[in-house]
């Protein structure tokens, strides 16, 4: 399976494998980190992907954790 993912989203899928595979928030610092947005569309490429299970938070569509899924752990040739 071919991933065109941008170096962005492969550290992020490397971040969570790093978290033993799950990875719970804050990704970035809230109201400081001019990254977050682009934070939050890897996160939502990732797991349309496929390659993360997304936990979203109960009041919202922020995301709460993120889980590598079989296809995201084949990705990092983990499989």
């Amino acid at each position: 399976m071919s991933h065109d993912l941008t170096s962005h989203q492969w550290e992020l899928l490397a971040g969570v494998l790093q978290h033993g595979g799950v990875l719970a928030a804050p990704f970035g610092h809230l109201g400081v980190d001019s990254l977050l947005a682009g934070v939050l569309s890897d996160i939502d490429a990732l797991e349309e992907r496929g390659l993360i299970a997304v936990e979203r938070s109960g009041d919202g569509d922020e995301p709460a954790r993120l889980t590598l899924t079989e296809a995201g752990y084949a990705a990092l040739g983990m499989a």
